[in-house]
């Protein structure tokens, strides 16, 4: 459905068909059920790729004083762990 404004001014419509819109609204739908809705995913891909649009996200790096954090739990919860099964044991 198109809203009214775009109704009143088409051109506002056409100048914004060509933006370059986030990869999260082409890329993160569900797998189609549908063979004819695959040929059209892969079709679609091969153009983006073509064009250079495809970008895969990177995952964030955790900072090392975070990952060193996370190491020192976790010595320490298998510490309190090994301290615990030797008073019931």
């Amino acid at each position: 459905m198109i809203a009214a404004n775009y109704r009143k001014h088409p051109e506002a419509l056409a100048l914004q068909l060509p933006l370059p819109f986030g990869i999260g609204l082409r890329w993160a739908l569900p797998r189609p059920t549908t063979r004819v809705l695959r040929a059209i995913r892969v079709a679609r891909a091969k153009a983006f790729t073509a064009i250079g649009r495809v970008r895969y996200v990177e995952p964030a790096k955790a900072p090392a004083w975070w990952t060193a954090a996370q190491a020192a739990r976790r010595v320490f919860a298998a510490g309190v762990r090994a301290a615990c099964m030797a008073l019931f044991t």
